[in-house]
Protein backbone atom coordinates (compact mmCIF):
# COMPACT_ATOMS: atom_id res chain seq x y z
CA UNK A 1 0.00 0.00 0.00
CA UNK A 2 2.81 2.41 1.02
CA UNK A 3 4.63 1.66 -2.55
CA UNK A 4 1.05 2.37 -4.28
CA UNK A 5 0.81 5.70 -2.23
CA UNK A 6 4.34 6.99 -3.36
CA UNK A 7 3.93 6.16 -6.69
CA UNK A 8 0.68 8.11 -6.87
CA UNK A 9 2.03 10.95 -5.19
CA UNK A 10 5.05 11.11 -7.26
CA UNK A 11 3.02 12.09 -10.34
CA UNK A 12 2.11 15.90 -10.25
CA UNK A 13 -1.59 15.39 -11.68
CA UNK A 14 -2.52 12.92 -9.48
CA UNK A 15 -1.54 15.07 -6.50
CA UNK A 16 -3.68 17.62 -7.70
CA UNK A 17 -7.03 15.52 -8.54
CA UNK A 18 -6.11 13.86 -4.91
CA UNK A 19 -6.24 17.88 -3.16
CA UNK A 20 -8.90 19.12 -5.39
CA UNK A 21 -11.21 16.36 -4.85
CA UNK A 22 -10.47 16.54 -0.96
CA UNK A 23 -11.03 20.13 -1.04
CA UNK A 24 -14.37 20.45 -3.33
CA UNK A 25 -15.82 17.06 -0.98
CA UNK A 26 -15.15 19.61 2.45
CA UNK A 27 -17.01 22.44 0.57
CA UNK A 28 -20.00 20.19 -0.48
CA UNK A 29 -19.87 18.69 3.21
CA UNK A 30 -20.33 22.28 4.45
CA UNK A 31 -23.04 22.81 2.08
CA UNK A 32 -24.96 19.94 3.18
CA UNK A 33 -24.77 20.80 6.43
CA UNK A 34 -26.44 24.10 5.74
CA UNK A 35 -28.76 22.86 3.89
CA UNK A 36 -30.20 20.17 6.29
CA UNK A 37 -30.89 22.87 8.78
CA UNK A 38 -33.11 24.67 6.24
CA UNK A 39 -34.24 21.96 5.03
CA UNK A 40 -35.86 21.34 8.24
CA UNK A 41 -38.05 24.54 8.37
CA UNK A 42 -39.41 23.66 5.05
CA UNK A 43 -43.33 22.66 4.61
CA UNK A 44 -42.72 18.94 3.09
CA UNK A 45 -45.71 16.39 0.90
CA UNK A 46 -47.53 14.54 3.29
CA UNK A 47 -47.09 11.11 1.76
CA UNK A 48 -49.11 8.37 2.97
CA UNK A 49 -46.99 5.25 2.53
CA UNK A 50 -49.36 1.41 2.27
CA UNK A 51 -45.97 -0.45 2.96
CA UNK A 52 -45.29 1.52 6.47
CA UNK A 53 -49.00 1.35 7.43
CA UNK A 54 -48.75 -2.16 7.27
CA UNK A 55 -46.42 -2.12 11.09
CA UNK A 56 -45.33 -0.26 14.01
CA UNK A 57 -42.00 0.93 14.32
CA UNK A 58 -39.62 -0.39 15.74
CA UNK A 59 -36.47 0.86 17.60
CA UNK A 60 -33.59 -0.49 15.64
CA UNK A 61 -31.00 2.37 16.35
CA UNK A 62 -28.02 0.61 17.40
CA UNK A 63 -27.97 -1.99 14.66
CA UNK A 64 -28.30 0.32 12.23
CA UNK A 65 -25.55 2.43 13.55
CA UNK A 66 -23.25 -0.17 13.78
CA UNK A 67 -23.68 -2.47 10.33
CA UNK A 68 -23.75 1.46 8.91
CA UNK A 69 -20.75 2.54 10.15
CA UNK A 70 -18.84 -0.75 10.50
CA UNK A 71 -19.30 -1.35 6.73
CA UNK A 72 -18.18 2.65 5.79
CA UNK A 73 -15.20 2.37 8.24
CA UNK A 74 -14.30 -0.73 6.41
CA UNK A 75 -14.98 -0.06 2.94
CA UNK A 76 -12.24 3.48 3.29
CA UNK A 77 -9.55 1.28 4.45
CA UNK A 78 -10.54 -1.31 2.20
CA UNK A 79 -10.13 1.82 -0.49
CA UNK A 80 -7.38 3.06 0.98
CA UNK A 81 -5.04 1.16 -0.48
CA UNK A 82 -5.39 1.79 -3.83
CA UNK A 83 -5.16 5.57 -4.13
CA UNK A 84 -7.26 5.81 -7.33
CA UNK A 85 -9.93 3.99 -6.01
CA UNK A 86 -10.18 6.37 -3.01
CA UNK A 87 -10.30 9.18 -5.09
CA UNK A 88 -12.56 7.25 -7.26
CA UNK A 89 -14.66 6.74 -3.73
CA UNK A 90 -14.41 10.42 -2.61
CA UNK A 91 -15.43 11.75 -6.13
CA UNK A 92 -18.78 9.53 -6.33
CA UNK A 93 -19.53 10.40 -2.54
CA UNK A 94 -19.30 14.11 -3.47
CA UNK A 95 -21.50 13.44 -6.01
CA UNK A 96 -24.18 11.37 -3.98
CA UNK A 97 -24.30 14.25 -1.39
CA UNK A 98 -24.97 16.70 -4.50
CA UNK A 99 -27.75 14.40 -5.90
CA UNK A 100 -29.43 14.19 -2.13
CA UNK A 101 -29.42 17.91 -1.68
CA UNK A 102 -30.93 18.32 -5.18
CA UNK A 103 -33.48 15.88 -4.15
CA UNK A 104 -34.50 16.95 -0.77
CA UNK A 105 -34.84 20.34 -2.22
CA UNK A 106 -37.10 19.75 -5.19
CA UNK A 107 -39.41 16.84 -3.12
CA UNK A 108 -39.16 17.89 0.37
CA UNK A 109 -41.41 15.53 2.49
CA UNK A 110 -42.97 15.32 5.67
CA UNK A 111 -41.83 12.86 8.05
CA UNK A 112 -43.69 9.86 8.70
CA UNK A 113 -46.53 9.94 11.08
CA UNK A 114 -45.02 7.25 13.43
CA UNK A 115 -41.21 7.62 12.46
CA UNK A 116 -38.77 6.82 15.93
CA UNK A 117 -36.11 9.24 15.43
CA UNK A 118 -32.53 7.73 14.63
CA UNK A 119 -30.46 7.80 17.58
CA UNK A 120 -26.99 8.46 15.01
CA UNK A 121 -24.56 9.66 17.31
CA UNK A 122 -22.26 10.73 14.13
CA UNK A 123 -25.08 12.42 12.71
CA UNK A 124 -26.12 14.42 15.78
CA UNK A 125 -22.74 15.52 16.62
CA UNK A 126 -21.83 16.65 12.40
CA UNK A 127 -24.47 17.24 9.82
CA UNK A 128 -27.93 17.13 12.44
CA UNK A 129 -26.14 19.80 14.69
CA UNK A 130 -27.38 17.49 18.11
CA UNK A 131 -30.91 17.73 16.74
CA UNK A 132 -33.34 15.01 15.45
CA UNK A 133 -33.43 16.11 11.36
CA UNK A 134 -36.84 14.15 10.46
CA UNK A 135 -36.81 15.94 6.73
CA UNK A 136 -33.31 14.12 5.65
CA UNK A 137 -36.05 11.95 3.69
CA UNK A 138 -35.30 11.30 0.04
CA UNK A 139 -33.66 9.18 -0.81
CA UNK A 140 -31.88 7.49 2.24
CA UNK A 141 -28.28 8.20 2.58
CA UNK A 142 -27.38 5.46 4.92
CA UNK A 143 -28.38 2.75 1.98
CA UNK A 144 -26.93 5.29 -0.72
CA UNK A 145 -23.90 5.43 1.14
CA UNK A 146 -23.35 1.63 1.48
CA UNK A 147 -24.64 0.72 -1.79
CA UNK A 148 -22.06 3.18 -3.43
CA UNK A 149 -19.23 1.07 -2.02
CA UNK A 150 -20.82 -1.83 -3.89
CA UNK A 151 -20.56 -0.07 -7.36
CA UNK A 152 -17.16 1.15 -6.93
CA UNK A 153 -15.50 -2.14 -5.73
CA UNK A 154 -14.62 -4.58 -8.25
CA UNK A 155 -14.17 -7.48 -5.67
CA UNK A 156 -17.58 -9.80 -6.29
CA UNK A 157 -17.11 -10.95 -2.45
CA UNK A 158 -16.91 -7.31 -1.29
CA UNK A 159 -20.11 -6.32 -3.85
CA UNK A 160 -22.14 -8.53 -2.33
CA UNK A 161 -21.47 -8.34 1.33
CA UNK A 162 -22.21 -4.65 0.59
CA UNK A 163 -25.13 -4.90 -1.45
CA UNK A 164 -26.41 -7.55 1.47
CA UNK A 165 -25.67 -4.72 4.20
CA UNK A 166 -27.28 -2.42 2.10
CA UNK A 167 -30.23 -4.59 1.47
CA UNK A 168 -29.94 -4.86 5.36
CA UNK A 169 -30.24 -1.39 6.16
CA UNK A 170 -32.70 -0.36 4.15
CA UNK A 171 -35.06 -2.77 5.66
CA UNK A 172 -33.81 -1.29 9.07
CA UNK A 173 -34.56 2.58 8.42
CA UNK A 174 -37.48 1.32 7.10
CA UNK A 175 -38.87 -0.40 9.95
CA UNK A 176 -38.21 2.36 12.34
CA UNK A 177 -40.17 4.46 10.45
CA UNK A 178 -37.20 6.85 9.65
CA UNK A 179 -37.64 6.51 5.79
CA UNK A 180 -40.72 5.68 3.80
CA UNK A 181 -40.22 2.89 1.35
CA UNK A 182 -39.61 4.61 -1.98
CA UNK A 183 -36.54 6.69 -0.11
CA UNK A 184 -34.83 3.21 0.66
CA UNK A 185 -36.08 1.79 -2.69
CA UNK A 186 -34.62 4.29 -5.08
CA UNK A 187 -31.51 4.93 -2.79
CA UNK A 188 -29.45 2.08 -5.16
CA UNK A 189 -30.18 3.90 -8.19
CA UNK A 190 -28.59 7.00 -7.03
CA UNK A 191 -25.79 5.63 -5.84
CA UNK A 192 -25.39 3.84 -9.39
CA UNK A 193 -25.78 7.22 -10.94
CA UNK A 194 -23.53 8.94 -8.81
CA UNK A 195 -20.50 6.58 -9.67
CA UNK A 196 -21.64 6.49 -13.35
CA UNK A 197 -21.27 10.32 -13.30
CA UNK A 198 -17.84 9.46 -11.55
CA UNK A 199 -16.76 7.46 -14.68
CA UNK A 200 -17.60 9.98 -17.17
CA UNK A 201 -15.94 12.91 -15.44
CA UNK A 202 -13.15 9.88 -14.93
CA UNK A 203 -10.86 11.77 -12.65
CA UNK A 204 -9.54 8.94 -11.28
Amino acid sequence: MKNNWQNYLSQKDKRIVLIVSHIVLVIILFVFFRFLNYNETRTGFVFNDPLLALYSPIDVSSLIFFITYSLAISGIFIAFRSPALFVKLIQAYAILTILRMFCLFVLPLEAPAKIIPLNDSFLHSTFYAGRDNLKDLFFSGHTATIMLFAFVFSNKRLKWLYICGAFIVAILVALQHVHYSIDVIVAPLFAYFAVYIQRKINYQ
